[in-house]
């Protein structure tokens, strides 16, 4: 497996893998993208959306094909020196609460208010989602 980010040029890519797997996820300009490969094929791909200094981890994918493969936790890994103590957030289901604080992602109720209107606004339309934010012990806050 080849891990690289995608240089904005190349976002468009990710495109069909979503729209097969995870139809409703729309990538944007904006976003940093991290996929894994397997030749030429995206597997797994995840982004790193930005808002103002945070950033939202979101799109997390790995191909039905490819689960069960510890692929997740690679993606992760690859992605780990972006993120930043108190200043990156994902919004997980519920059954991967583990899975993300394996990578330092942990329930909390301190998000800045950008983040906290967004995930209230997931709330509103009736997702089961928790808000996680990265805090490695071994950083500095910045």
């Amino acid at each position: 497996m080849q891990f690289q980010w995608l240089k904005k040029i190349e976002n468009p890519l990710v495109k069909p893998f979503y729209k097969q797997y995870l139809p409703y996820s729309r990538p944007n300009k904006a976003e940093h993208i991290a996929v894994l490969k397997e030749g030429n094929d995206i597997v797994a791909c995840a982004r790193l959306r930005p808002i103002g200094e945070l950033s939202l981890l979101t799109g997390m994918l790995v191909a039905p094909d490819h689960r069960g493969k510890q692929l997740g936790h690679h993606l992760l890994q690859h992605m780990r020196p972006q993120f930043q103590n108190n200043k990156t957030f994902t919004f997980a289901l519920p059954h991967l609460e583990q899975f993300y604080c394996q990578h330092d992602f942990y329930p909390t109720t301190q998000a800045p208010n950008d983040i906290q209107q967004r995930f209230l606004a997931y709330q509103k339309q009736g997702k089961q989602l928790l808000l996680l934010g990265f805090h490695d012990s071994n950083q500095a806050d910045i």
